[in-house]
């Protein structure tokens, strides 16, 4: 599987402006979504409008601090729950309630982590596993109206077991 430590660590190696939004835009989305015009119209391309949000969000030093960043980039490299951690959190938590996401060209973190993690949590049946094919890590941009339905499920799901 490929290591979510390694993509991590990648960030930390000094780029151009334009090099480091290549980067993420690349580690986060579909190439397709990045190259179709602006879901909004207001830039050419959804990746315009991500590049334009990344640089608005930089700029904002009280809110995007490098030390936050170090902190979010250890946090996603090395955390870990083992298969027991995860069937306890299953348990407590109750595996109809649990929906797993995961985009095909998700970059960030692969497929085959997305596939452990629904069967560790017990995803023979009761969790609920959607794999959305050619899609990157961040599907409620790439695919909002089918996200927000996704929610709706669950939601209506959940309120059902009560």
């Amino acid at each position: 599987m490929h290591s979510t430590t390694n993509t991590t660590s990648q960030q930390f190696i000094p780029k151009s402006p334009d090099d480091q939004l290549d980067d993420v835009k690349g580690r986060l989305f579909s190439h397709s979504w990045l190259d179709a015009a602006d879901e909004y119209g207001e830039f050419p391309t959804n990746g315009d409008r991500f590049a334009a949000m990344e640089l608005k969000k930089r700029q904002n030093t009280e809110g995007f601090t490098r030390k936050g960043f170090i902190c979010q980039a250890i946090a996603a490299g090395w955390h870990h729950k083992s298969p027991e951690q995860l069937k306890e959190i299953a348990d407590k938590v109750g595996r109809q309630r649990i929906q797993v996401l995961h985009g095909t060209v998700d970059q960030m973190i692969t497929v085959p982590h997305g596939e452990t993690l629904a069967r560790e949590l017990g995803g023979d049946g009761d969790v609920t596993k959607i794999i959305v094919q050619g899609r990157g890590h961040v599907l409620h941009m790439e695919e909002q109206q089918k996200y927000e339905q996704w929610l709706e499920n669950i939601m209506d799901k959940v309120e059902d077991l009560r």
